[in-house]
């Protein structure tokens, strides 16, 4: 899985301190968006091409909340690659408060991408990412 770390900022949580239900999708799109540029082909090469990823299914399952400049830690990977659609799967966790070592999970979930071109026709994902996600593959 691919890591990257982040901060809730003020304006991602409710009054109760806790990052509002929707913002983990848009940690859901940190942690593929921070895969994919490790790769060395950002999802601007997609556009690039005319080309776009459109979510067609989201899931996400929540375990613990997350709060407000908590540093959190979004993990990306693949699921499965097919001619024109992928799913990215994910993990949000945290630092333990009581121990610096262990992490608590927060969130899990996964993302469906249809690729499609700018007038929303499903196109077949182009010919070097399959070789480009491979090492990001779950198991």
């Amino acid at each position: 899985m691919h890591r990257v770390a982040a901060r809730p900022l003020f304006g991602d949580v409710d009054a109760m301190n806790v990052v509002y239900y929707g913002n983990y999708l848009r940690f859901f799109e940190l942690g593929r968006a921070e895969l994919m540029r490790s790769t060395g082909r950002p999802y601007t090469e997609l556009a690039d091409e005319g080309l776009h990823l459109a979510v067609t299914e989201a899931h996400l399952r929540y375990h613990q909340p997350a709060l407000y400049d908590q540093l959190i830690f979004v993990e990306a990977s693949v699921a499965w690659l097919k001619k024109a659609s992928l799913r990215f799967n994910y993990r949000i966790l945290a630092k333990a408060a009581d121990d610096g070592q262990d992490e608590t999970l927060l969130a899990t979930g996964y993302t469906v991408h249809g690729c499609v071109d700018a007038e929303g026709k499903v196109r077949p994902l182009p010919g070097w990412v399959g070789p480009l996600l491979q090492p990001h593959l779950d198991g």
